[in-house]
């Protein structure tokens, strides 16, 4: 099976296919495997498509200091991903705190990043890492799995089985390392202006109150940044639903490659 190493973490990964490279990234639940059920493998045939265990999840090691899971480990690790590949520079697909993970790399990275798509909606500029907090110790309160059922319940529609199990497999502890890792992080606002590669922002319109407002003005930040806001759809379903959101996703790629 084909890992890296980075500072003693162990970090699993899977390629499929041949073609420009594209990486994708999932957010605080779930691992690779997510993508390959959801249809996006199926669905960027002409790629080098990677399916990136991040650090905590799937068959990657998970570090249980808090330091190791700060944001700059996140991107260094992705970056480490790249060099292992081989390539000068890379796609960047990311879903949730993916998404998080790659407007960092787009800013601080853009030589090794050929074009970015961030699926899920983006937050505010005001806000701060308090939700984190928040959100890390209602998991180890009740537990990752009891989480993504509420998340679930609130969704406009039933997200698929498969879904709920993978976002619910990954460690609560691991869950709420992150979330507190990243509460500290400086809002990505500031460094959209930075982005100057080729960027989509895609959310769904009810996933957060202003979210098409946000997308919309941070695309505009951005120097190739465009937004795509899907009616009607939530968190969870911007990333199931690829029968709307993946002909977005191929068409910018295929615009960029």
């Amino acid at each position: 099976m084909p890992f890296i190493v980075r500072h003693g973490v162990r970090l699993y990964y899977e390629t499929v296919g041949d073609g420009p490279t594209v990486v994708l990234h999932t957010g605080g639940g779930g691992d690779g495997r997510m993508w390959r059920e959801a249809g996006f493998v199926a669905g960027l045939p002409g790629y080098r498509v990677v399916l990136f265990d991040h650090r905590g999840h799937g068959k990657s090691d998970c570090p249980s200091a808090p330091g190791q899971h700060h944001m700059s480990e996140y991107v260094a690790d992705v970056i480490a991903l790249i060099d292992s590949l081989g390539v000068d520079r890379a796609a960047f697909v990311g879903y949730s705190d993916g998404a998080q993970v790659g407007y960092r790399l787009a800013a601080r990275h853009q030589d090794r990043m050929a074009a970015l798509v961030g699926v899920g909606a983006l937050g505010g500029p005001d806000e701060d890492g308090h939700d984190r907090e928040q959100l890390a110790d209602h998991v180890l309160d009740v537990g990752l799995p009891a989480v993504i059922d509420e998340m679930a319940d609130a969704e406009p529609e039933p997200p698929p089985g498969w879904l709920v199990e993978h976002l619910a497999s990954t460690r609560s502890d691991m869950f709420a390392f992150e979330m507190r890792g990243w509460a500290e992080e400086p809002s990505p606002w500031a460094l959209f202006p930075a982005i100057e590669i080729p960027t989509l922002i895609l959310v769904g319109e009810v996933e957060e109150p202003g979210a098409a407002e946000h997308a919309r003005r941070a695309a505009r930040l951005m120097r190739a940044g465009s937004a795509e806001v899907i009616g009607g759809m939530a968190h969870l379903q911007v990333f199931w639903r690829t029968d709307v959101t993946l002909p977005l996703i191929q068409t910018f790629l295929s615009s960029r490659f």
